[in-house]
């Protein structure tokens, strides 16, 4: 059964079952997370469409570099939201964000960014939808890391975990660029 009626009046369980108001700050981050995360889920099918139309087989689609390490990371913000959710430090059990995590990302911007051109300019987030996709996923990971932020000012939180969304958000750009460039079209630069 889904509902459990627990939270009809207005709370919610943490990991460890502390009972907080459901507009809390940490639900409110790793609930930001979540919406991360189905931004990822709908950018990651997006792609995964795009390359069946473009007849490619679903073992060329399951072998796409982008298409995997999306659902890596998504897995990854999965574990972040555990960890947010979680107030009690003695709870050792969750999947925790390590060094490779951040890494990896870094090496895939530091990858992506030498097939960019050097960027002269602010760029409008549209031109191609998956693109255009990726940047509001980025936005929603910038909400996620200011909400992050203000929850390790006043309560602490995972270092790794602000680290690991930080550069999420940087990866996220650079890929936005990567796939219009990969489309054949020109980024729509801000003409003040």
């Amino acid at each position: 059964m889904i509902y459990t009626k627990t939270g009809d009046r207005g709370t919610t369980s943490l990991i460890g079952g502390k009972r907080v108001p459901k507009y809390d700050l940490r639900v409110e981050c790793y609930g930001t997370l979540d919406e991360l995360n189905c931004n990822l889920g709908l950018t990651r099918d997006l792609m995964t469409r795009r390359q069946r139309i473009l007849g490619k087989s679903k073992k060329e689609i399951a072998s796409n570099s982008i298409i995997v390490e999306l659902l890596s990371i998504i897995n990854t913000i999965f574990n972040a939201q555990a960890i947010v959710a979680c107030e009690d430090p003695s709870i050792k059990t969750l999947p925790p964000i390590t060094d490779e995590h951040i890494l990896m990302l870094e090496k895939r911007i530091d990858l992506l960014e030498e097939e960019l051109p050097k960027l002269k300019s602010f760029i409008l987030p549209t031109g191609y939808n998956v693109a255009s996709q990726v940047q509001i996923t980025r936005t929603v990971c910038r909400r996620a890391e200011r909400l992050l932020c203000k929850l390790n000012d006043e309560q602490g939180t995972d270092q790794q975990v602000l680290m690991f969304i930080n550069r999420l958000s940087d990866y996220l750009f650079i890929l936005a660029r990567k796939l219009m460039i990969d489309r054949g079209r020109d980024e729509i630069l801000w003409t003040p």
